[in-house]
C-alpha cells in the first residue's frame, strides 16, 4: 500500500526491521522520469546481506509513488573513519568555501568519532572561523557529512595565527588571495565506482595539477602492469584529458583488482592521488581510481592569471655594481633608441638539469637596463624541490648546502615577476630560461607575456665571423671577464655584450 511518510518516519521503519541497520540512512534518491525508475541509495555501517535487502525494497515500495514502475535500491557499506571524514570535510570546504579554506591545511581538521556521534574542529583564520559560523556553513557541512557517514555531525571552529601577519581586509591581500581561489575543472559524467564512492565528478586540469593532493581526469593513452620485488603487481598509466599529459603509478588491492585489470587504453578514469618527489624526479601516485564518460562537449577555459604584485615582499633588487673598469655605466652617446627608448631586464637562470619539466631552479640573476644604463639588479639563491647531483654542483657552483636555507621557487616568483614587469626579456639561448620561468611562473598562476630577446640570435646576426656564439666566447670579444655559471654574473655578462651588439645592430 502507498504511504506518504516523512523522511524520519521512513528512515524510522527502514531502521526497525533489523538491529544492524540502526544507523542507516539515505544518502540519495535518484529518479529517471523517461523510464518511471525511482533508486534509492542507502548507506549503513554493516554489511547487509541479500535477505536484509530484499525486505528493505519491500518496505521502501510501501512509500513509493505508484507511478514509478521500477523500484531499485542499493546499500553500502560506509564505516565512520577520521581520516575519511577530515579528507571529505577538506575537500568540501575547498569546493563549496574556497574563501574560507585559502588558509586551510588538512592538519587543521581534527575529528572524533564518538559512538553514533563525530565531533570535529576546523582551525581557521579569525575571519574564516565568524564566516562559517554566521553564515551556517557548518549546518551546510553537517548535513554534508551525513549523507556521506553513518554517523551525526557535531562541529566547531577554533581560531589560529597565521604564519606571517597579514591584514585580511586589506585590498592587495584579497585580491591576491582571491586569485588563489580560481581552479579550473572538467565534470566527468556516468562514473562507476572502483575505489571510492566519494570522489565525486570534478577533476582538475592536468595542466594545473602541480603538486600535493589532486583529482585529475583523463582517457588511458599507456597501460603497463609491472610487479615489485616482493611480488606486488602495479600499474603505470598515462593519462590525456586534453589540456595536458600525465602519468602515475598505481598499486592494485585485492578487492578491487579484477575490476582495474578490465582497463584498457581508450577508457576514460577519474583518479585521485598525490604529486611529490622521489629520487629528485617528479612523481604521481594514484590513490582511488573510478571509471567515467569524459565530456564530450568539454572546452578548455583559458586560465585566469594573478596580476603582479604591487610591492616586493622577499626579494628586493639592488643598485647595480659594475663589473668593467670602464662600463655602461659610463656616459654614452652613441647608444641607439631601439636600446634607450625601452626597458630591458637581462637574465640567467641556473638549474639541477636540462629538462625543465624534471628539474628545478637554484639560482636567478637578472639586471634592468633603462635608457640603455643598467640601473638595477635581482639576485637570489632558490631552494629546489630536486636533488642536487654532484655534477650539477661541478657546472654551475651551487651545493646543497648552500641553498638550504634559500627560499622555494614560489615565494621568488611574484618579485621576480614585479621585476620584469613592463620590460622586454633578454637571456643567452633564452628558450631553456623561460622554459623554466613558464612552468614555474603558471604554477604560481602568473602567465609570463614579456617580449624575449635571445642574445644568441644578436650574436649570429652582428657577430658572425665569430668561431662560436656563446657567451664565453662573447664575452672574450667584448673584454668582458665574469664568473662564468652563476646567474647574476652571466646575466651582467649578457647585459653588456647585449648593449654591444645593439649599438653593432644600430651602426649597420
Amino acid at each position: 500500500m502507498y504511504t506518504i511518510k516523512s523522511n524520519a518516519e521512513f528512515i524510522a521503519d527502514i531502521r526497525a526491521i533489523d538491529p544492524s541497520l540502526k544507523n542507516a540512512r539515505i544518502s540519495s534518491i535518484e529518479i529517471d522520469r523517461s523510464a518511471l525508475k525511482i533508486r534509492y541509495n542507502f548507506i549503513c555501517d554493516n554489511a547487509v546481506g541479500a535477505q536484509l535487502q530484499k525486505m528493505i525494497l519491500e518496505e521502501v515500495e510501501k512509500i513509493t509513488a505508484p507511478v514509478f514502475t521500477h523500484v531499485e535500491i542499493s546499500v553500502k557499506k560506509i564505516v565512520s573513519n577520521d581520516q575519511l571524514i577530515n579528507n571529505e570535510i577538506y575537500r568540501f570546504l575547498n569546493e563549496k568555501y574556497p574563501s574560507v579554506s585559502i588558509f586551510l591545511k588538512n592538519t587543521d581538521i581534527m575529528s572524533t568519532v564518538v559512538g553514533d556521534v563525530v565531533k570535529y574542529t576546523l582551525r581557521l583564520t579569525k575571519d574564516g572561523a565568524e564566516y562559517v559560523t554566521k553564515n551556517g556553513a557548518l549546518q551546510k557541512l553537517n548535513e554534508h557529512l551525513s549523507k556521506c557517514f553513518c554517523s551525526d555531525f557535531v562541529g566547531s571552529t577554533d581560531v589560529k595565527e597565521l604564519d606571517e601577519t597579514v591584514d585580511l581586509l586589506s585590498e592587495e591581500v584579497y585580491a591576491d588571495e582571491l586569485q588563489k581561489i580560481e581552479h579550473r575543472t572538467i565534470k566527468v559524467k556516468d562514473v562507476l565506482v572502483i575505489d571510492d564512492i566519494n570522489m565525486g565528478d570534478l577533476a582538475l586540469y592536468i595542466e594545473d595539477a602541480v603538486s600535493g593532493e589532486v583529482t585529475v581526469c583523463g582517457v588511458i593513452t599507456e597501460l603497463t602492469e609491472r610487479e615489485t620485488k616482493n611480488g606486488k603487481p602495479f600499474l603505470i598509466i598515462h593519462l590525456d584529458d586534453t589540456t595536458g599529459r600525465t602519468s602515475g603509478v598505481y598499486f592494485s588491492k585485492k578487492n578491487t583488482y579484477p575490476k582495474i585489470k578490465e582497463l584498457k587504453v581508450g577508457d576514460a578514469i577519474i583518479v585521485r592521488g598525490n604529486i611529490g618527489e622521489y629520487n629528485g624526479k617528479r612523481s604521481f601516485t594514484f590513490d582511488k581510481i573510478n571509471r567515467c564518460t569524459f565530456p564530450s562537449d568539454f572546452v578548455k577555459k583559458d586560465k585566469y592569471k594573478k596580476s603582479v604584485p604591487k610591492e616586493y615582499k622577499l626579494i628586493f633588487p639592488e643598485p647595480a655594481n659594475t663589473i668593467k673598469i670602464k662600463s655602461v655605466f659610463d656616459q654614452d652617446d652613441n647608444l641607439p633608441e631601439e636600446l634607450t627608448s625601452q626597458t630591458f631586464v637581462v637574465f640567467d637562470i641556473e638549474t639541477t638539469g636540462l629538462d625543465f619539466m624534471n628539474n628545478g631552479i637554484t639560482e636567478i640573476g637578472a639586471v634592468k637596463l633603462v635608457d640603455g644604463k643598467i640601473v638595477e639588479q635581482f639576485t637570489t639563491l632558490v631552494k629546489p624541490d630536486y636533488r642536487i647531483t654532484e655534477e650539477n654542483f661541478k657546472i654551475t657552483g651551487i651545493s646543497e648546502e648552500m641553498v638550504k636555507d634559500s627560499p622555494k621557487i614560489g615565494s621568488v616568483l611574484p618579485d621576480f615577476m614585479k621585476f620584469i614587469d613592463g620590460s622586454i626579456l633578454v637571456a643567452h639561448n633564452a628558450d631553456f630560461d623561460t622554459k623554466f620561468i613558464k612552468r614555474f611562473a603558471g604554477a604560481e598562476e602568473y602567465e609570463l607575456k614579456n617580449k624575449v630577446i635571445d642574445s644568441v640570435v644578436l650574436a649570429r646576426e652582428t657577430l658572425p665571423f665569430l668561431r662560436k656564439h656563446d657567451l664565453q666566447t662573447i664575452a672574450d670579444h667584448f673584454g668582458i671577464s665574469f664568473n662564468h655559471h652563476r646567474a647574476l654574473a652571466d646575466a651582467y655578462a649578457t647585459a653588456e655584450a647585449f648593449i654591444e651588439m645593439m649599438k653593432i645592430k644600430n651602426n649597420k
